[in-house]
């Protein structure tokens, strides 16, 4: 259940990131709820060169490549991957997965937190709280795997 409600948070929060971002460039006079400042501006950071391919894919493979969509889009995917397999019978194979997906998360929010704070200067409230959704499906996935490994050890 705490899976699911985290998943469908993870996703209404990936989805407002893209409404941002498609507002932004479509008025250039919108101002999304989350700017409150000038160094708490989430469309300021949604519209940063990071906020597309996580700011690599662009510069690795060309700013046109299929790959380097905005990361809400990412986010968006990975919400419904998380969700689908949450739906799924939880055999252990499912378990790894979404541990290992969980951990994914974990140092892509890490990597994006570091480039907000310390590379933008900015405070992003959309950003955060998907950083706390991720923190929270982690926190679930890994008490789930160490179940599974415990059971496993007693066998």
């Amino acid at each position: 259940m705490y899976v699911k409600i985290a998943c469908v948070a993870g996703l209404l929060i990936s989805v407002y990131a893209l409404w941002i971002e498609v507002q932004v460039y479509t008025h250039s006079n919108y101002l999304a709820l989350c700017d409150l400042h000038q160094y708490i501006s989430c469309s300021r950071v949604l519209t940063s060169r990071y906020s597309k391919g996580f700011g690599v894919i662009g510069e690795v493979m060309g700013q046109d490549h299929p790959l380097n969509q905005p990361n809400c889009i990412y986010g968006i995917l990975y919400y419904l991957i998380y969700l689908t397999l949450d739906t799924m019978k939880q055999s252990d194979t499912v378990k790894k997965i979404k541990f290992s997906l969980s951990l994914s998360s974990i140092f892509m929010s890490l990597y994006l937190g570091y480039l907000l704070a310390f590379v933008l200067v900015d405070l992003c409230l959309v950003c955060i709280s998907s950083y706390a959704v991720n923190c929270a499906l982690f926190a679930i996935a890994l008490i789930r795997y160490r179940e599974m490994m415990g059971k496993a050890k007693v066998s």
